[in-house]
């Protein structure tokens, strides 16, 4: 297990020091800002959530083209050691000139979304001057990076013989969509046009599903990238997806051995007429290297209700024969899922998820027991 760990304060400061404030009655000059440098920024004008620049009544806008408002923000605070300074109403170049009360209400509804966006900072204080001999405000916003407890990683190697479905299911845990019946789901993890061609995996591809403080999913339904997954997560899996074509075993082994997983996650579709050799394998490697278990059963919408139960008392014969120290437990709307999940690390249980990418069944639970899994 890896642990990240991110050490974030709350006090009230920044690491750069005015001798003039734009709070101060009669200032109308502050030094100019820093380009690139520290963890202050002047806006006479700010971004608004549709991109569009809204610069103050009566001042020309100055390049009014949208930026990520996130990565400023980000930037700022990485400069600051978790604190950052907003002078508003303040040119580049020094010059205090104030801006109106709606433009001033824009600036903190856009600063407080750049912070939710971040997900781990917030606004901790908001102070203003009105300027003499007018109705225009200056303000000092000051933002930090909220405590954090330790980030984990879990890895999980997924596993599975060729055509079991590994990269669909991943791509509905990953992306949160339903599959089409035609493999729409895994075309978000593969990355080679043969892949895309074929419909099968000849490298290893990883994504990324996150947990944050209060359990919630993140995942690229509602993030845009696995750097974004990461930094609003404390709890992170990875996901290993692998080649199940036998001609493509070297490249497994390098992802096994590579990567060192927590725990091997194998795929079985639910309408093979048998355990595969294959299958049997990665079970019995498993058992080798003493790693926790747990199987995932995909193509439930397409399963036979008779062949799909000899197929179950197969699999359950040969996780008897290969870990006989273990329980098995097909997961069905489990509310335990802390203690599943910790008798899974533990390898006293190999729970089997019964999935269908077409029809999103079967991942809530398998979703909750990684997120619960250290």
């Amino acid at each position: 297990m890896t642990t990240r760990d991110t050490m974030y304060s709350e006090d009230i400061s920044d690491s750069h020091k005015h001798v003039v404030s734009v709070l101060q009655d009669g200032v109308t000059k502050l030094p100019p800002e820093l380009d690139e440098a520290g963890n202050v920024e002047y806006k006479v004008g700010t971004l608004v959530l549709a991109g569009q620049y809204i610069q103050p009544s009566g001042h020309t806008p100055r390049n009014p083209a949208p930026v990520e408002h996130e990565s400023v923000l980000r930037n700022l605070l990485a400069e600051g050691d978790g604190h950052a300074l907003y002078i508003v109403g303040v040119h580049d170049n020094g010059d205090v000139v104030g801006i109106s009360d709606e433009e001033f209400e824009h600036t903190i509804d856009t600063l407080e979304n750049m912070a939710q966006q971040l997900d781990n900072a917030r606004i901790v204080s908001i102070k203003k001057r009105v300027l003499h001999d007018s109705e225009r405000v200056v303000a000092e916003v000051r933002l930090a990076q909220k405590a954090l407890l330790p980030q984990t990683e879990l890895r999980v190697a997924v596993l599975g013989d060729y055509g079991a479905g590994k990269s669909t299911v991943l791509g509905c845990l990953t992306h949160g969509e339903a599959d089409d019946g035609r493999g729409k789901a895994r075309l978000n993890l593969m990355r080679h046009q043969h892949e895309l061609e074929s419909g099968h995996t000849s490298s290893i591809t990883l994504s990324t599903v996150g947990f944050d403080g209060d359990g919630r999913v993140q995942n690229y339904t509602n993030n845009r990238s696995a750097e974004h997954i990461f930094q609003r997560s404390q709890h992170v899996v990875t996901f290993i997806d692998t080649c199940g074509h036998a001609k493509h075993l070297k490249t497994t082994a390098r992802a096994l051995t590579g990567y060192s997983p927590h725990v091997f996650c194998v795929v079985i579709p639910a309408d093979a007429v048998e355990v595969s050799t294959t299958t049997r394998e990665y079970i019995q490697i498993a058992a080798a290297l003493g790693m926790p278990l747990m199987v995932a059963v995909s193509k439930m919408d397409i399963a036979d209700k008779a062949g799909f139960a000899a197929l179950m008392h197969e699999l359950l014969g040969t996780l008897d024969a290969v870990l006989p120290e273990r329980s098995k437990c097909i997961v069905v709307n489990v509310d335990e899922h802390q203690s599943l999940a910790d008798d899974m690390m533990r390898m006293s249980v190999v729970p089997i998820f019964t999935t269908s990418a077409v029809r999103t069944l079967g991942f809530g639970d398998l979703t909750a027991v990684l997120g619960k899994s250290l």
